[in-house]
């Protein structure tokens, strides 16, 4: 369950929603091109803008806060989570003491670790023992594993402390700057290793870092298998 904030012309309306209905809404949100992004807490942001009658932009936004944040994704309990997402048919069975653990195929997840799993809300069953991870926990993971991260700019410094050999840049400054040029470039990277960006600002560079993260997840809500939410 979400605990669904909703941006709208009259102020903000506050709810609850479930997985199936978050689900939906993310994929209206790509299908008509607004900007979806994960949250490292589990939940999810879908924002747009729309043109008032005035002539003027407004803003719009619903936001999805899991009840439950997922807390920390450590590396061992990403690896359990994409195991029982990857291989699938994950299902409940009780071990030799009478304790439920998670079996996939020949592989098992030791009691302790399925009760954390379970308590967290990090997975699911269908009332049949079989086992899937909740949507909560694909937004967690999507969030882990796109972390991005700007750059300081330089500001000012010699030419040749940063490898140029234009000896006259800079030259001429006013406020003691004579010899000295500024570089106000941000360089924006991303966890997953496939994004690198370099912004005039940091605040671009951020806005750099941002459209990267919203189209991931824009791609992970348009692969997402129909069946994997429930009410």
């Amino acid at each position: 369950m979400f605990r669904e904030s909703i941006t709208h012309a009259g102020g903000v309306t506050k709810g609850t929603a479930s997985e199936a209905h978050a689900m939906t809404t993310l994929r209206r949100a790509v299908r008509r091109g607004y900007q979806i992004e994960a949250t490292r807490d589990g939940g999810a942001l879908v924002t747009w803008t729309r043109r008032e009658l005035s002539g003027g932009i407004a803003h719009r936004a619903v936001q999805f806060t899991p009840e439950m944040p997922v807390g920390a994704l450590t590396e061992s309990v990403i690896d359990d989570l994409r195991l029982i997402d990857d291989m699938r048919g994950a299902h409940y069975v009780e071990n030799d003491n009478g304790r439920r653990i998670i079996r996939i195929g020949l592989l098992e997840i030791a009691p302790m670790i399925t009760a954390r799993l379970r308590a967290r809300r990090l997975v699911t069953d269908d009332g049949r023992d079989n086992v899937r991870i909740t949507l909560t926990a694909r937004l967690g993971l999507l969030a882990t594993a796109h972390r991005t991260s700007t750059t300081e700019p330089g500001g000012w410094s010699r030419p040749a402390d940063i490898g140029r050999q234009d000896w006259t840049a800079g030259l001429n400054r006013p406020g003691r700057r004579a010899g000295l040029i500024n570089s106000t470039a941000s360089h924006a990277t991303c966890t997953c290793g496939q994004f690198t960006a370099v912004g005039g600002s940091r605040d671009e560079a951020r806005a750099l870092a941002r459209t990267h993260r919203q189209a991931m997840a824009t791609e992970f809500v348009t692969g997402l298998d129909p069946l994997t939410a429930t009410a």
